[in-house]
């Protein structure tokens, strides 16, 4: 499959739209994916610690590679091994320790490639490391049932305003069940917190076409109905980005979390790396029907009244005929 591009290529402003990817997976060791890396693009690896490796110099700027854990990045583990009399801090103990932890924990806790912005008419590139990836048998959202990855996508706003924020929402919102069957959304990401469902109240207040309200109250609302990161369409990068730190009052010390940035954080699709059919090229095209929605206002709200008036399942789940209606309207 080509990779698809949206309508729009560049901001509002004129610059190239870029787009980040965050890729988790298991099965393999950070030298061998850092390097792996520095083969596909060039650049420089650099070793942080047993935990954290970046590659450098890239044509797009910096990749990172970690054990996508805090407990092992920040070692919190060190307090404990203190206690029962182990020097951490001295080598060579903490060299073997680090590494021990990090074979360890590469077989259940997710490695993440974190690529930079990369401009979106240079995105096929990155279905080389992929490939690649995929060559050394890393181990995507279904190789078990304690895994549940996920593929992150960080798309760049067209334009940070409210209005643009709103049809974008209101466009995922509307295309949310069709995103979970086009997508094969595995049921182990379901069960997982980290990619919950808008309420549905808040849904059918969004997707009301008369619904009209200014940055400040876009927000307020978000934050009163989702204090929390873990939503399949993260807004509060983009907000955080768009009004400062009143886009994170609600969520304590999860806050710091958050970074501010002029993109969407796309979490719901899987990350089936070890699936030789399977691509990034196809679950960013979920996204690229939210954009080319987002973009049509009439259709929008053709859709919004037919969802109004649609009978749901009684079971809540994805809504399979829901689905099918949106697949209709989608080119």
């Amino acid at each position: 499959m080509a990779f698809p591009l949206p309508e729009f290529l560049n901001t509002r402003d004129g610059r190239p739209r870029r787009l980040g990817i965050e890729l988790e997976f298991a099965g393999l060791e950070l030298p061998a994916i850092s390097h792996l890396i520095a083969d596909c693009y060039g650049g420089q690896v650099v070793e942080e610690s047993a935990f954290v490796h970046r590659v450098e110099s890239t044509p797009w700027g910096v990749f990172i590679v970690e054990i996508d854990t805090n407990l092992l990045k920040e070692r919190v583990y060190a307090q404990y091994l203190r206690r029962i009399g182990f020097n951490v801090d001295d080598e060579p103990y903490r060299g073997r320790i680090e590494d021990f932890l990090a074979r360890a924990a590469a077989t259940v806790v997710p490695l993440e490639v974190v690529t930079p912005p990369i401009p979106l008419i240079e995105l096929h590139h990155i279905e080389r490391l992929r490939m690649r990836l995929q060559g050394l048998q890393a181990r995507g959202t279904r190789a078990s049932w304690i895994y549940a990855f996920g593929l992150h996508l960080n798309p760049e706003a067209v334009s940070c305003d409210g209005d643009s924020a709103l049809a974008h929402l209101r466009a995922f919102l509307l295309l949310y069940d069709w995103l979970h069957v086009s997508g094969e959304i595995d049921w182990t990401r379901r069960l997982m917190p980290f990619i919950d469902p808008f309420p549905e109240a808040y849904r059918q207040m969004v997707i009301d076409p008369g619904y009209a309200p200014d940055t400040e109250r876009l927000v307020a609302d978000y934050l009163e109905h989702n204090p929390t990161r873990n939503r399949a369409l993260d807004m509060l990068p983009l907000f955080r980005y768009m009004v400062g730190d009143r886009a994170v009052v609600s969520l304590g010390e999860a806050a710091g979390m958050v970074k501010a940035r002029p993109a969407f954080h796309y979490r719901l699709p899987n990350c089936r790396i070890d699936e030789p059919t399977w691509t990034l090229a196809h679950e960013y095209r979920g996204w690229v029907a939210v954009e080319w929605l987002a973009a049509r206002a009439d259709v929008m709200t053709h859709l919004a009244e037919r969802l109004q008036s649609h009978a749901r399942p009684w079971m809540r789940g994805v809504d399979q005929q829901w689905a099918a209606v949106c697949a209709e309207v989608l080119p």
